[in-house]
């Protein structure tokens, strides 16, 4: 059979105040590729990109790319389909940008275009959910666009929210390595009702600012009080390129998931001026860093 390949977008998770149920995709993908072979029994990598090293010396038999297209062979009834893998990661990993749900929705993809019936965007999702542990990242990974998401037991109830055209993404990428787990680890056990409701508040400014175009509310709506004041400070020198952002025409700026990359959210006019204040913040500090001039990605995970 024909190489099956596929591409996922980055994702942005939280979008401020939307911790572990809003999402955002970029127009940034990451690359999968799959041949099969009959006589195979084992699934065989060749990885490229950024964290190539990192990912070769890995097991392979604990890799989310082919873990996830068992889950689909499983869901199907089908017999599992071994070959070789292939990984072109354009994707800084663990930055906060969605990168290891990458993986997981591109192996889904990968081994539902080989089943004789492949499973809904939805199904899809139920699994990817399963495996992440939380659908920010996974839902727009797979949908596109900006996705609201929640996760019950048997299902992901998720709404796909169209970005305006005229909103970009500055987005800066510092080389400071911040764990998911350890970003969730300095979280409070319990915030004051007052921040809890401003939150919830904010939350329903950012969507339905978005979807009436109302953009300048996004100076308010990006603020948070559940993760962002916490994990702003295992990022170095993060509220001054918060303030540089803003400085140079965004609309705000937030942490891109647990970080340590940050987002702006900005026009088209300002994106690239936005992109490069950010990025001075840190290199003027000796930190090295790249910075992205992004939109919306609107199709989500797709084979190409």
């Amino acid at each position: 059979m024909n190489t099956v390949r596929v591409q996922v977008p980055a994702t942005s998770a939280n979008c401020g105040p939307g911790f572990d149920c809003l999402g955002l995709a970029l127009n940034l993908y990451n690359i999968f590729s799959f041949i099969p072979d009959v006589k195979a029994t084992e699934y065989t990598y060749t990885f490229e990109g950024f964290g190539a090293d990192i990912l070769r010396a890995e097991d392979p038999k604990k890799n989310l790319i082919g873990f996830a297209m068992d889950q689909v062979f499983a869901t199907a009834q089908e017999p599992i389909q071994y070959g070789h893998i292939t990984s072109e990661t354009l994707i800084p990993p663990s930055r906060g940008l969605g990168s290891s749900s990458t993986a997981i929705v591109g192996g889904l993809l990968l081994a539902n275009a080989l089943v004789k019936h492949p499973l809904s965007k939805e199904e899809l999702l139920v699994i990817a959910n399963r495996m992440e542990g939380h659908p920010d990242n996974v839902a727009p990974a797979i949908f596109g666009n900006l996705c609201c998401a929640t996760g019950l037991k048997t299902k992901v109830l998720n709404t796909v929210i169209s970005v305006p055209s005229e909103l970009h993404f500055a987005v800066v990428v510092p080389e400071v390595m911040v764990s998911t787990e350890y970003a969730r680890s300095v979280l409070p056990n319990h915030v004051p009702f007052k921040e809890a409701v401003q939150n919830v508040s904010h939350a329903s400014l950012f969507v339905t600012s978005l979807i009436t175009h109302q953009l300048s509310n996004l100076s308010v709506a990006l603020d948070d009080n559940l993760h962002v004041p916490y994990r702003k400070t295992l990022i170095p020198h993060c509220e001054a390129a918060f303030e540089a952002a803003k400085a140079a025409g965004a609309y705000g700026a937030t942490i891109s998931g647990s970080g340590s990359t940050l987002i702006a959210y900005v026009d088209k006019a300002h994106v690239q001026a936005v992109a490069d204040a950010m990025g001075a913040v840190f290199t003027s500090n000796g930190i090295e860093n790249r910075t992205y001039c992004l939109e919306a990605d609107s199709t989500g995970a797709s084979i190409i």
